[in-house]
């Protein structure tokens, strides 16, 4: 494979660290694994933030976020980050270094959002915290100092499958109004990987298998639009979004076919080819120039969309 420079040696560590067989052992070393991933890829946390674990309220639910301030904030502008991990691994910590890095490039207040997760909760629940903590989110929102028309949902992986939902549950809902959606990597169509599927560096076809089958159990759920939005989602009334695709995951076609789809029903989208870039290049920003450049770009424009 034609990698951009720095991926061999990201590829390298991470599969040391966590073995693409992770997810055939106990869930609780699966996990471990993961979050160990912060470890062997560490990141300072910018200097000028305030981050804070709070709680909103919905329904009569304490939900958990973590909200990073900047103190000079650019603009009122409010970015939502919802983390990957397969719907099955993954917390608040896993991708900290990412999430406050956003709210430091950006200059915006930004709110990581925890879940329930699979297998011990399947579709929908981890699905509707992200829901109810958004409108909790909303229903308080001069606690944050941000205004609530520049909502920008953003999110990789499995987390911005939920980021694209999101947006199409606030419209079916009558929800909150998002201002724009931006993601890197969705992984939009699950039910292509019921029987496995394509193996690529740092996502193999078992593991997106096994995510398939935590998340939903009933095999009729893999095609269900809130899952599966590019078998039988509606693609009118959407935010304006920014896409990364990198040219060698399996899930370049979700991005892809997820920009087409908007572009179709007249939203404005722009689609990011990250060239030789795996899945999750999030964590190589200091190994790869190239992966540096993608999260520099993509930060931007998730400030863009906010403004």
């Amino acid at each position: 494979m034609n990698y951009a420079p720095g991926m061999q040696e990201f590829i390298d560590r991470f599969s040391q660290a966590m073995p693409p067989d992770f997810y055939t052992r106990p869930l609780a070393e699966a996990r471990a694994l993961y979050e160990n991933l912060g470890s062997v890829f560490p990141y300072d946390i910018p200097a000028g933030l305030t981050i804070t674990d709070e709680t909103v309220a919905h329904n009569g639910r304490q939900l958990l976020i973590r909200v990073y301030r900047p103190d000079r904030t650019t603009g009122r502008g409010l970015l939502i980050y919802i983390r990957g991990g397969g719907f099955v691994i993954g917390s608040l910590d896993s991708l900290h270094s990412v999430v406050a890095e956003l709210a430091a490039n950006t200059g915006l207040v930004t709110i990581a959002i925890d879940f329930r997760m699979a297998p011990e909760h399947p579709f929908p629940a981890g699905l509707e915290d992200c829901y109810d903590t958004l409108c909790a989110i909303v229903a308080d929102i001069a606690r944050f100092d941000v205004d609530p028309s520049r909502i920008v949902v953003a999110g990789d992986s499995s987390g911005a499958n939920m980021a694209v939902v999101l947006c199409m549950m606030t419209r079916d809902r009558g929800g909150p109004t998002l201002r724009g959606q931006a993601l890197v990597s969705p992984v939009l169509d699950f039910h292509r990987w019921r029987g496995g599927g394509e193996d690529v560096p740092l996502l193999t076809g078992g593991e997106m298998e096994f995510f398939t089958a935590c998340y939903c159990p009933d095999p009729e759920q893999a095609r269900h639009p809130y899952v599966s939005p590019l078998i039988d989602g509606k693609f009118h009334d959407l935010p304006p979004a920014y896409v990364v695709g990198n040219d060698l995951d399996s899930l370049l076609v979700d991005a892809r076919l997820y920009a087409e789809r908007l572009r179709q029903h007249g939203t404005e989208v722009e689609l990011f080819l990250g060239e030789g870039l795996v899945h999750s290049s999030l964590r190589a920003r200091a190994l790869s120039p190239r992966a540096a450049q993608m999260w520099q770009t993509f930060c931007a424009h998730a400030a863009q969309l906010a403004s």
